[in-house]
């Protein structure tokens, strides 16, 4: 029992020295970028309590063969999914994102909350958008005018509803100037949208939950257009004292790890801290 009791006392002593390892170089390499203008976080984002819960969370993250991530994943990796959550301002414990392990690397992908999260923050889009789903049965007329589309009519009766026939869905999402921006799919094309996920559309939540899922698809292509058209200016509103930004930003792709980036003690200092006495025990950031 006292062996046992020893290996897990160790695990977890190399587990915080891990964790200190890989939020210190994220954090790190976040106070780079806001100090040479490339990065401005929202304000009410948290970057410190966030990498703790989002360090928490890893901790239940396996991959396929139901190994722990932080086991098989490499620590460059980790940083770079931990540093990509960061840069994008989202929250793992709000359900905006999540980590998926591909072979031996994290990836941390954006969830549907995360996406809406963002639009939020462009400051055009002022509301959750509202989406619904069109079903074999149903009544529906939409007209396009100036390449703008409008839903014109919308009648469904309850039995209709049937995730087995669906037909499509729309989405229609409040901007600040008073209009609207209206999406739509058909069941094909969201169909198509699932197919470029990990689980290929094939997930329990995709089955059994399809209408759930279609609007859910048609929400986030309806907010790709401001996500990926904002220039982040959003961030600086209100700066009290906006950091100078150089001639040239870095880019999510030109600040990504390398293993050399990656703070790592000496083998021989990590096994001291290992064996450290329990008063001198290394804490997990809480």
């Amino acid at each position: 029992m006292e062996e046992k009791n020893q290996v897990k006392k160790q695990e977890k002593n190399q587990l915080s020295v891990l964790q200190k390892d890989i939020t210190d170089s994220v954090v790190s390499r976040i106070n780079e970028l806001q100090e040479m203008g490339a990065l401005t976080l929202p304000k009410t984002y948290a970057v410190g309590n966030e990498l703790k819960m989002a360090w928490f969370a890893l901790q239940e993250v396996k991959d396929r063969n139901n190994k722990p991530a932080l086991e098989v994943c490499s620590k460059e990796s980790v940083a770079n999914a931990l540093l990509k959550m960061s840069i994008q301002g989202l929250s793992v414990w709000k359900k905006q994102c999540d980590f998926i392990v591909y072979g031996n690397k994290l990836s941390c992908e954006r969830e549907y909350h995360g996406t809406i999260a963002l639009a939020l923050r462009t400051g055009t889009v002022i509301g959750v958008p509202e989406a619904e789903v069109i079903y074999e049965g149903d009544i529906f007329k939409y007209r396009i005018i100036n390449g703008k589309k409008e839903v014109v009519e919308h009648s469904q009766e309850l039995e209709n509803i049937d995730i087995n026939k669906i037909k499509g869905a729309y989405a229609i999402v409040p901007l600040k100037d008073g209009d609207s921006h209206t999406e739509i799919m058909t069941i094909q094309q969201i169909k198509q949208a699932w197919m470029q996920g990990a689980m290929k559309g094939q997930s329990g939540a995709h089955k059994n939950f399809a209408d759930q899922m279609a609007k859910k698809t048609v929400i986030s292509r309806a907010l790709k257009l401001y996500i990926s058209s904002s220039d982040d200016e959003y961030l600086l509103e209100n700066e009290a004292d906006p950091v100078p930004v150089q001639e040239k930003k870095e880019t999510l792709e030109e600040v990504e790890f390398t293993e050399a980036e990656v703070v790592q003690d000496e083998p021989e200092k990590l096994e001291q801290q290992a064996e450290q006495p329990k008063g001198n025990e290394p804490q997990m950031m809480f």
